[in-house]
């Protein structure tokens, strides 16, 4: 009887499993993410073209995945580890961020580009920062494509940020999104 349990509780956990990635929300890949620190001498950019974007019709959201290992200097002036170090990348792997954005309003007869103003939630080192930010929205029938560009200051978010790097940075942080975008492959 025993044995006939755990089969059919091994059959139950593979059948869920397999219906949970048939019915999760696939990310877009190859998106791009600029994130600039101030500095007092000059400014450290980083960029990377591998975010992952995805869009929760639940939460009515785009989510922005990005591995902080992919931000690679983006000048001779940024030095490698920074931006690991000051996102404490070893702890805190990646960027998070959603983006609201309310499909029936992108959508809403008019499939030019639109600026509106959306939250925007933001998790470095656990934190999450909330604020509202003009987005660009230029909706099609199964793709969004946005852009975005906001600041934020270390100290608003009360980060952890090493001793050496304090003398060095302003504090002041900026993040740009240009043409992201997510496509559901689903319904094609």
């Amino acid at each position: 009887m025993t044995k006939f349990l755990l089969t059919v509780l091994c059959i139950l956990s593979i059948t869920a499993s397999a219906w949970a990635q048939q019915h999760r929300i696939p990310y877009t890949a190859n998106n791009s993410m600029q994130v600039s620190l101030e500095g007092e001498q000059n400014t450290y950019d980083y960029q990377s073209n591998k975010m992952l974007v995805r869009y929760d019709q639940n939460t009515r959201k785009l989510e922005c995945l990005l591995p902080i290992e992919n931000l690679l200097p983006a000048n001779d002036s940024s030095p490698v580890a920074m931006v690991q170090d000051i996102f404490f990348a070893s702890r805190y792997p990646d960027l998070y961020i959603e983006i609201e954005a309310p499909i029936e309003q992108i959508n809403a007869g008019n499939r030019n580009r639109q600026t509106l103003n959306s939250r925007v939630f933001i998790n470095i080192q656990g934190i999450i920062k909330e604020i509202v930010v003009p987005v660009t929205f230029t909706p099609d029938r199964n793709m969004i494509t946005f852009s975005t560009s906001f600041e934020l200051m270390l100290q608003d978010l009360r980060l952890r940020v090493p001793a050496r790097y304090t003398s060095r940075l302003t504090g002041r942080m900026l993040f740009t999104i240009h043409s992201a975008r997510w496509a559901d492959i689903r319904n094609r």
